[in-house]
């Protein structure tokens, strides 16, 4: 299970492989909103690679592990790996 967590001032856009099942569609995340399982969990059961876009076209991709938690702000981002989160 990947959670990403928007920090930032702008919405990001954020999108899973889908290697191990699970939707790869694009989803936005809002800044700062409530955390929800619907809207910040993609179910993944192996490595994966995320991609990020922030509002005004800037972009990251790389690997993430099935456990892992991003946390996204304006400039930056992080990986907490191993993050175990109960539905």
């Amino acid at each position: 299970m990947v959670w990403v967590s928007n920090y930032a001032s702008v919405p990001i856009v954020v999108s899973v492989t889908n290697n191990s099942g699970g939707d790869d569609g694009n989803f936005t995340i809002d800044p700062k909103g409530n955390e929800t399982w619907g809207l910040n969990h993609w179910g993944r059961e192996s490595e994966e690679t995320i991609t990020i876009t922030w509002d005004g076209g800037k972009n990251t991709s790389f690997t993430i592990q099935a456990e892992d938690r991003v946390l996204v702000w304006d400039d930056a981002y992080g990986v907490d790996t191993n993050v175990v989160t109960f539905n």
